[in-house]
């Protein structure tokens, strides 16, 4: 989700979003230990707030997998440079 945040400042936000999820999901495979991950994130440059739903299969000891999503929701971080004159 941090790295999404950091769309703002590209030229192109939307063209961020392919990196962010790849980078969400390879997170969330290995420090959430979750199968079959996909992440889904969004940006609105209206209103500033970026989302990422992640989702995927985790595998309890005793109960088999189980089918978890979770979903984050940011502030869209942008550089603004000093206007003093």
């Amino acid at each position: 989700m941090s790295y999404l945040r950091l769309a703002g400042n590209n030229s192109d936000p939307d063209a961020f979003l392919s990196a962010a999820e790849s980078v969400t999901e390879g997170y969330a495979s290995k420090i959430g230990r979750l199968q079959d991950v996909t992440a889904v994130g969004t940006i609105d440059t209206k209103t500033g707030r970026v989302t990422m739903l992640v989702s995927g299969r985790v595998v309890l000891p005793l109960g088999g997998p189980v089918e978890v999503q979770q979903t984050s929701e940011a502030t869209l971080e942008q550089f603004r440079g000093d206007k003093r004159p």
